[in-house]
């Protein structure tokens, strides 16, 4: 089962090309607190509701991560995007630097949000559906399974995936330097 309204998951190497052809109603940005906000965010504005939340990656309780008041926001920006879909075909992109984990839980969230908490595990396979690297960032899909009184739910299907894949993790960091490097128009770094 997929959500009612359609998302996609994209990173910094992406969202230039992904924004002109998908036509965002709603973008959930989510950017380290330095980096300047992409030059796509200009490209026709008003045409969408977005919301840029800054916070590091960071997949444990520490200064500058993810916080249960970020975890509120996306919440709250999945009502509004569900509100909005009752109305119009809503179409949510949500994106951070790699579109791995930020991007991914916050995605996930939406899902759980729309199909509810009892489905969570529908939503993370919708999740798996939508996007290619998932590495949803386990913190903040804590903090909005306590925000959402969820009772670990949200935390079951994403554990069982990790567990599963733990492997995966190292070459997809690996993927996403390459990918921001060739965006940067960098000379790829040696892979060891």
């Amino acid at each position: 089962m997929t959500a009612r309204f359609t998302i996609k998951v994209g990173g910094l190497h992406s969202i230039a090309a992904i924004v002109p052809e998908f036509r965002p109603t709603h973008l959930l940005g989510i950017l380290d607190p330095p980096t300047p906000e992409p030059a796509i965010y200009d490209h026709d504005p008003h045409s969408r509701t977005t919301l840029l939340l800054r916070f590091l990656d960071i997949d444990a309780g520490q200064p500058g991560g993810p916080t249960a008041e970020h975890a509120e926001q996306i919440i709250a920006f999945a009502d509004q995007v569900r509100s909005a879909h009752a109305r119009t075909p809503a179409r949510l992109l949500v994106h951070c630097h790699a579109g791995i984990s930020r991007s991914t839980a916050s995605a996930y969230i939406t899902l759980a949000r729309d199909l509810g908490v009892d489905r969570a595990a529908d939503a993370f396979r919708a999740l798996l559906r939508i996007t290619i690297n998932p590495w949803p960032n386990r913190r903040l899909v804590s903090l909005a399974d306590s925000v959402l009184g969820a009772g670990g739910r949200l935390l079951a299907p994403l554990d069982a995936y990790r567990d599963a894949n733990v492997d995966r993790l190292e070459s997809m960091m690996a993927y996403h330097r390459l990918l921001m490097e060739a965006a940067r128009g960098d000379k790829p770094e040696a892979m060891e």
